[in-house]
């Protein structure tokens, strides 16, 4: 196993409970079959950020992705496995304070901040356990993000403090719905 992966092989339930615990980020994703209205293999994935769950699919063979309960996936895993999950870690992982930023915060000469754009649209409603506003606050930096403005522009130009700007964009990129280049 590399060291970039998360053995997760001790059962799904399980594992859900020790990321919750250890609130890590990442990516879980397994090789899965036995799923109810599914014919055959296919990959099941579940999104963590600091150890909750913001998103659940399979993706067939064809590669299309569907919607998938996390308790569905609970129930077969028991039921009809282990399955090898596996967790790949985010980068840029949210913090409860903000530590020296991966964001790049403090612009050195000759160097521009960050610039962040979209790659994926944002669902709230999956994030589940979030705050309203919690959710409000990832929705207002979402909606500032045009492709064209730095992270510094954007933490001057928002309503809210600079680090609860900065946090946001964190949560952002490892939600996968944001890159910076």
């Amino acid at each position: 196993m590399s060291k970039d992966h998360f053995d997760a092989s001790l059962g799904l339930a399980f594992s859900l409970k020790v990321f919750e615990r250890y609130r890590k980020n990442g990516l879980l994703q397994a090789e899965i079959y036995h799923i109810p209205g599914i014919r055959g293999r296919c990959m099941g994935y579940i999104q963590l950020v600091e150890g909750k769950v913001t998103s659940c699919y399979v993706e067939v063979r064809s590669g299309e992705r569907q919607p998938m309960e996390l308790n569905t996936l609970i129930t077969v895993d028991t039921e009809k496995g282990p399955f090898e999950w596996k967790l790949i870690p985010l980068p840029a992982p949210p913090s409860p304070t903000p530590p020296t930023s991966r964001l790049d915060s403090s612009p050195r000469l000759g160097h521009s901040t960050p610039v962040p754009r979209i790659v994926a649209p944002l669902d709230v409603t999956t994030l589940h356990g979030w705050t309203d506003q919690h959710k409000l606050m990832l929705r207002t930096v979402y909606r500032a993000i045009d492709g064209q403005r730095s992270i510094e522009e954007i933490k001057r130009e928002m309503p809210l403090r600079p680090e609860v700007t900065e946090e946001a964009l964190r949560v952002l990129l490892a939600l996968n719905v944001i890159t910076t280049t």
